[in-house]
C-alpha cells in the first residue's frame, strides 16, 4: 500500500507535469494522493500528501471547481477523484487538434517550398530573393484594388514597414488594409507607426502571409528572408485565404495609436483571455450573479499565468493599458469620490467582463464596492464602482 509521496515513482515529476494542466502545487499533491489512494478524509489527504493542514480545505475546494474531485457536505470533509481520463480529457483532445492544425500548416509550408523548387514554366509559384522582396511587395501594394490582407512575425512586419509609405497612398484610395501581428512580437518589439487606414489586430501567427485582392499571396521565410509569390487561384493559396479569414473574426483589435509606447505584457494577456477563454466563463459568472470572485480570479489565474497583481494600483495600471491598447478606453480613479470611472468607446463589446475582473481584486485586496451605471452616459458604454470602504489609491 502507497503511504506517502515518496512511495510513488517519480513524484515530483507527476506534480510538475500536472502544473502544465493548470494545477497547483498544491492541487496536484492533494489529487495524486486522491489518484493513488482512492477516497480519503481531509486530514488524511494532508497527511499522505505532505500538504499544511491550514491549506487543505481550500485545495480541495479548487479541485473541486475544476471539476477533478468530488467533496462531501459532511464533516469531516471526505474527497473522491476524478478519473484521470474524464478529469484531463477535453483539455488532452483540445491540445491534440491543435497540434493536428500546427502539423496541417507544417505540412501545407513543406509543400510550398517543394512546389517552389519547380521550374517557373508552369506560371504558378516565383521565388524572390531577399534583395528584391521589398520592391515587390510594393508593386503589389500599389497594383492592388480593393484589400490587402497581412499576418506578420517581427520578421515580415520589418519587411512590410518599409513599405509604409505605399500603404499609406493605397489606404488613401479606399482599399481596406487588415494586419495580423503576432503577440509576443507587440510585446517584445517596437512596433512601430503604420499609416491612418491599417486595421491592426493581434492573435499567434504561423508565418508571413500577405494576400493581394485575394490574387496574389507572398510568404516571406523568417529564417532566411527569401519570399515566394503564388497566385490565391491554386487551391493552396485558397486555403491561406480561409486561414486569413478565420484567425481574424477571433483576433484581438489593436489600437494603434499607443504602439510605440512599451507594451505591459498583462494588458495584452488578460485582453485576449476576456475575448477568447474567459469570455464563456464571464458570460456564467454575470448570469448567476455570483458573489463569490475569488473564482474569477482562480480562472484569471489559470489561464494567464503571467497575471500577477500584488496591489490594487497594479491591477488598474493593467485595466487601465488594456482598455486604451484595444478599446480606446480607460479605467480611472476619482479619489474625491472614492471611485473608479470605467470607459471605452467600442460598440461591439459590453464593459460588464472588465467590471466584474475590477470587482474581483477589489475584493481580493480587502475591500467591497457596487457598480453604478450613470444612466445619462449609458451610450457611451461607461459605468462607475463604488469603493464602500476608505481606501487610498495612488494612480498616476
Amino acid at each position: 500500500m502507497i503511504k506517502r509521496p515518496s512511495d510513488i515513482p517519480h513524484y515530483f515529476d507527476l506534480v510538475g507535469n500536472l502544473e502544465e494542466f493548470g494545477l497547483s502545487k498544491y492541487e496536484s499533491m492533494a489529487y495524486i494522493t486522491l489518484v493513488s489512494r482512492g477516497t480519503l478524509g481531509a486530514s488524511e489527504i494532508a497527511y499522505y500528501s505532505n500538504l499544511p493542514r491550514t491549506k487543505i480545505y481550500t485545495t480541495l475546494k479548487k479541485l473541486e471547481r475544476k471539476k477533478l474531485s468530488t467533496t462531501s457536505s459532511q464533516k469531516p470533509m471526505i474527497a473522491t477523484a476524478t478519473p484521470p481520463s474524464e478529469a484531463f480529457g477535453e483539455i488532452i483532445t483540445l491540445q491534440e487538434k491543435r497540434l493536428a492544425n500546427m502539423h496541417s500548416i507544417l505540412d501545407a509550408l513543406r509543400k510550398l517550398r517543394e512546389e517552389g523548387k519547380k521550374s517557373y514554366e508552369e506560371k504558378k509559384y516565383l521565388i524572390l530573393d531577399p534583395n528584391v522582396v521589398v520592391k515587390k511587395i510594393n508593386e503589389l501594394i500599389a497594383s492592388t484594388k480593393s484589400n490587402i490582407d497581412l499576418i506578420l512575425d517581427s520578421w515580415g512586419r520589418n519587411v512590410v514597414f518599409q513599405c509604409k509609405s505605399s500603404l499609406s497612398e493605397t489606404a488613401k484610395k479606399g482599399v481596406k488594409i487588415n494586419m495580423l501581428i503576432g503577440i509576443q512580437s507587440i510585446i517584445n518589439d517596437n512596433i512601430g507607426i503604420f499609416p491612418n487606414g491599417v486595421e491592426i489586430r493581434s492573435d499567434n501567427v504561423p508565418g508571413n502571409i500577405l494576400i493581394f485582392d485575394f490574387k496574389k499571396i507572398i510568404f516571406i521565410d523568417s529564417t532566411n528572408g527569401k519570399a515566394t509569390l503564388i497566385l490565391a487561384t491554386d487551391p493552396f493559396g485558397t486555403s491561406y485565404i480561409k486561414l486569413f479569414d478565420e484567425k481574424w473574426k477571433k483576433a484581438l483589435r489593436i489600437n494603434p495609436a499607443i504602439l510605440n509606447n512599451k507594451i505591459r505584457k498583462e494588458a495584452l494577456v488578460l485582453s485576449k483571455l476576456v475575448e477568447n477563454e474567459l469570455s464563456q466563463i464571464m458570460l456564467d459568472f454575470s448570469i448567476k450573479h455570483d458573489n463569490d470572485y475569488r473564482s474569477l480570479i482562480d480562472e484569471i489565474e489559470k489561464f494567464g499565468s503571467d497575471i500577477k497583481c500584488d496591489t490594487m494600483e497594479e491591477i488598474i495600471s493593467i485595466i487601465d493599458y488594456a482598455l486604451r491598447l484595444n478599446y480606446s478606453g480607460y479605467l480611472k480613479y476619482e479619489n474625491q469620490n472614492n471611485m473608479l470611472k470605467l470607459h471605452f468607446d467600442s460598440k461591439e463589446r459590453s464593459v460588464v467582463p472588465w467590471a466584474l475582473i475590477i470587482m474581483a481584486y477589489i475584493k481580493k485586496f480587502g475591500n467591497d464596492a457596487k457598480i453604478i451605471y450613470d444612466h445619462r452616459e449609458l451610450r457611451t458604454n461607461t459605468l462607475y464602482i463604488k469603493l464602500l470602504h476608505p481606501n487610498l489609491i495612488h494612480v498616476n
